[in-house]
């Protein structure tokens, strides 16, 4: 993951609800399996094996976030859990077997992920975090992003 993706992650983070949240946690694992992947194809297996573990804790995540006591969330979760194991196995025989077909497993459930996100109408989880407004400024092509308001007065802790 490059440093533009972290800070991307980042921000998207800051700004998310519940929902919002499953949509990055399925893209950052995404991203971790793709580096995996060109990590083993450049026989490096150091680099496969800590893709491999981040993709793994990541997807660890991503389940946690789901509700086991909805029928729906049981199936989601058993998807889920089968990709885990092909992780699992990939990452002991040091060769992405599977990691292809659970990489498309993957983009299906962010379809419905997406879906549901744009029906949650609900807040953003983190509390107290400035918006940021993002616009073409200073050039033609140029995307710079700004902080909705400095006013630090109500932020952190008060005694």
């Amino acid at each position: 993951m490059t440093k533009e993706q972290i800070k991307e992650f980042t921000l998207r983070t800051s700004q998310a609800n519940h929902s919002g949240l499953i949509l990055i946690l399925t893209d950052m694992d995404k991203i971790y399996l793709e580096d995996a992947i060109k990590a083993y194809d450049a026989q490096d297996l150091e680099q496969y094996n800590k893709y491999m573990e981040l993709a793994r804790k990541t997807h660890n995540e991503l389940m946690s976030a789901m509700n086991p006591n909805d029928a729906l969330g049981r199936r989601v979760l058993g998807i889920l859990r089968y990709i885990y194991k092909c992780m699992v196995s990939s990452q002991v025989k040091r060769e992405p077997q599977d990691l292809e077909r659970c990489m498309g497993m993957m983009d299906t459930l962010k379809v419905a992920f997406e879906h549901l996100h744009s029906l949650d109408e609900e807040g953003p989880v983190m509390k107290n975090t400035h918006r940021v407004y993002a616009g073409l400024t200073y050039g033609k092509g140029v995307l710079n992003e700004s902080m909705g308001s400095t006013d630090y007065s109500n932020r952190g802790f008060t005694v």
